[in-house]
């Protein structure tokens, strides 16, 4: 057993019990959302003491020598004292400048932040409500083509985050959100390489983005965008996916609906609009795994169930890359 100091006080941890769970045990407001160190929202820094290599996985390194480190995969085998972190290293500002739905539960976001913020397509970045209230939510922009950054947020029954983005926010709001994170993103040095991009919901946003950060640096090999719904009327930027196809021959786009009523049902096999199992098409298109990067984005059982698919067809894990949307019921 060990301690840390919070606050001027000491509070004993439990034998592998994690910074975030021993501090929300004792009532102190800590902002958390996905508890699985993807986010990045727990956030704290240790002024004094030795942080565990695990507990800054994925941070940047100008983060890792201040000392901050995830709450939630924190489990200090020494004592630690910790302060809640500076808003100044980890918060922008941005001011929305567009707010628009691209259905009935799509909420397009466009961001102008108040200062310079480096982000690659792909990633995502976390948006504050309150100190402790935040949600994360994937790029469709691209650094190097647009001046602003876009959101695609859906509306979750009863979530208090994202209730508030589509009902309240508007056009002129400034909003406070975390800097840019994520491995989700598209990497030069392979242009003739294939590319898959299958994604569920608005895991869009951030295939969309790396899709065209790709096709903006000449990535000369075929890429293969799969998006899937419920659905239908779920497909939103249908439209935008399929003039991206005609003005792009490398870009193919495909559309994986899984109700379909008698009336949608395609003639064809080779109709953009499908309905057959997500994981028997991306395999039928990826049919020959060497060749091939993934890009999976979206709900997180069905990310990991593609990718555990792709790997049995014969996909190197190196070359499987994943976005998993992990979602705190009350955000």
């Amino acid at each position: 057993m060990t301690h840390i100091i919070f606050d001027e006080q000491r509070i004993e941890l439990e034998e592998g019990q994690t910074v975030l769970s021993a501090l929300l045990e004792r009532d102190h407001d800590i902002a958390n959302s996905c508890r699985v160190g993807v986010c990045q929202s727990c956030l704290l820094q240790a002024v004094d003491g030795e942080v565990p290599e695990s507990a800054q996985v994925g941070l940047k390194d100008t983060l890792k020598v201040q000392g901050y480190f995830l709450a939630c995969s924190c489990k200090p085998e020494t004592p630690l004292h910790v302060v809640k972190a500076n808003d100044t290293d980890l918060y922008h500002s941005a001011t929305v400048i567009e707010h628009e739905l691209l259905g009935s539960d799509i909420l397009r976001l466009r961001l102008k932040p108040e200062h310079m913020f480096e982000y690659r397509a792909g990633q995502f970045v976390t948006l504050w409500k309150t100190q402790s209230l935040g949600r994360s939510y994937s790029l469709a922009s691209v650094a190097e083509l647009d001046d602003s950054l876009e959101l695609h947020i859906r509306r979750i029954p009863g979530g208090q985050l994202s209730n508030w983005l589509h009902d309240e926010v508007k056009v002129g709001n400034s909003l406070q959100l975390q800097s840019a994170t994520g491995n989700c993103f598209y990497i030069p040095g392979s242009a003739e390489q294939k590319i898959l991009l299958a994604g569920t919901g608005t895991g869009l946003a951030p295939l969309i983005g790396i899709a065209r950060d790709a096709l903006r640096q000449r990535h000369s090999g075929e890429i293969h965008l799969i998006h899937g719904t419920v659905q239908k009327e779920d497909l939103y930027l249908h439209q935008t996916l399929l003039d991206m196809a005609k003005q792009n021959e490398q870009f193919h786009y495909y559309a994986n609906v899984l109700r379909l009523n008698e009336q949608q049902v395609p003639d064809n096999a080779n109709s953009i609009i499908r309905s057959l199992p997500l994981e028997q098409q991306v395999t039928e298109i990826a049919v020959q795994p060497a060749e091939w990067k993934a890009y999976l984005c979206g709900d997180e059982s069905i990310v990991n169930s593609l990718k555990k698919k792709l790997f049995i067809s014969g996909f190197n894990m190196k070359n499987i890359y994943t976005d998993p949307f992990v979602i705190s019921t009350d955000v």
